[in-house]
């Protein structure tokens, strides 16, 4: 009877130790697909990282892109600035031509009007009136000058 229950025991620890030998295995498996996780975990933690750092330089990038745009727009209204005091300039000295020519026509009329040589009153008159527009080219040039100071 001993011997059979020696047998007995022996048959029962011959059948544990191969469930521990299973349990081992096992444990051995877990281990083994928790090592690959971390290591995957690792790959995920690298992918994101290199996510981080490009997303920081596309955010530069951006920063960039807004500085550059600004100073755009204000190059724009300051070339919008520039054709409007250019019209100013044009108009200023269409006038002054316009001036000219009155005066031109002015002493033309006078010696259509007497069929003579001007005399003393009428080269004193013209005198004035050529003051008279002399000083309004002037006026008008000075804005010119500085309208051209200001570009």
């Amino acid at each position: 009877m001993e011997a059979e229950l020696l047998k007995q025991i022996l048959g029962e620890i011959r059948s544990l130790k191969s469930e521990v030998t299973g349990v081992k295995e096992e444990i051995l498996n877990l281990k083994s697909g928790q090592q690959q996780i971390t290591q995957r975990l690792d790959r995920l933690e690298d992918g994101q990282q290199q996510i981080t750092q490009r997303l920081g330089r596309l955010e530069n990038e951006q920063q960039q892109i807004k500085t550059e745009l600004t100073a755009m727009k204000a190059d724009m209204a300051s070339e919008r600035q520039q054709i409007e005091i250019s019209s100013f300039v044009h108009a200023l000295r269409h006038n002054s031509e316009e001036v000219n020519a009155q005066l031109h026509n002015l002493g033309h009329n006078l010696a259509v009007l007497t069929g003579k040589a001007a005399t003393k009153e009428d080269i004193s008159d013209l005198s004035a009136q050529f003051r008279v527009l002399n000083d309004r080219l002037f006026r008008q040039e000075v804005e010119v000058d500085k309208l051209k100071a200001v570009m």
